[in-house]
């Protein structure tokens, strides 16, 4: 009877060491990132030219104005705007200075300044938000260099017709500081195509 106590632990550890060890449950699935918020505006008038594209994951149009560069009448300058319903400016998205004198394919310029005296292959490009009625300059961004995809494509130029038509795809990454949080911080517009009146 004094061996029970000694037989009943060895028993007890003998259970608790074959006991098998709990089956770890599945991990739960990671939470997704929320949306990033797209803001879509209106496109303005689209009568003398007109964009299309997807701005990061919502489909984007703009009223196009295209006129001959002030500087040179052998480059063009083409803007993308977008309104508020009540007509006032939230978006440009400009292209500058390809060349009118036929189709061609363009990169996007890392300058700065001289921007009117760029190579033949190179263009400007930039973005900008605007705030209050439309006359108030909000965030602006910079071309993001590492997007390899970036150019900007003139596929028709009618000068008889005053008339260019084109493709693009560009990306864009805010400059510091940001003013508005909702503005997202870096800005793609894929598939982009276009048409527009060339004005004089």
């Amino acid at each position: 009877m004094k061996n029970v106590p000694f037989v009943l632990l060895l028993t007890l550890l003998a259970l608790v060491s074959c006991q098998k060890e709990p089956i770890p449950k599945d991990p739960s699935p990671p939470i997704p990132d929320p949306p990033i918020y797209v803001p879509i505006f209106e496109p303005g008038d689209t009568s003398k030219g007109a964009a299309y594209a997807n701005k990061l994951t919502a489909l984007w149009s703009a009223e196009t104005f295209c006129r001959v560069a002030y500087l040179d009448s052998t480059k063009l300058s083409v803007i993308f705007f977008t309104y508020t319903n009540n007509w006032s400016r939230r978006e440009s998205l400009h292209f500058a200075y390809p060349l009118k004198n036929g189709p061609r394919t363009y990169e996007f310029t890392t300058a700065t300044t001289g921007i009117d005296q760029l190579p033949q292959g190179e263009v400007s490009a930039g973005y900008t938000t605007y705030t209050s009625d439309g006359d108030v300059v909000e965030d602006g961004y910079r071309v993001d260099t590492t997007d390899v995809k970036n150019t900007l494509v003139i596929t028709k130029i009618d000068l008889a017709n005053k008339r260019v038509e084109g493709n693009f795809h560009v990306s864009f990454n805010i400059r510091e500081p940001r003013l508005n949080p909702a503005n997202p911080k870096k800005v793609t517009f894929s598939e982009g195509r276009f048409w527009a009146d060339i004005r004089e």
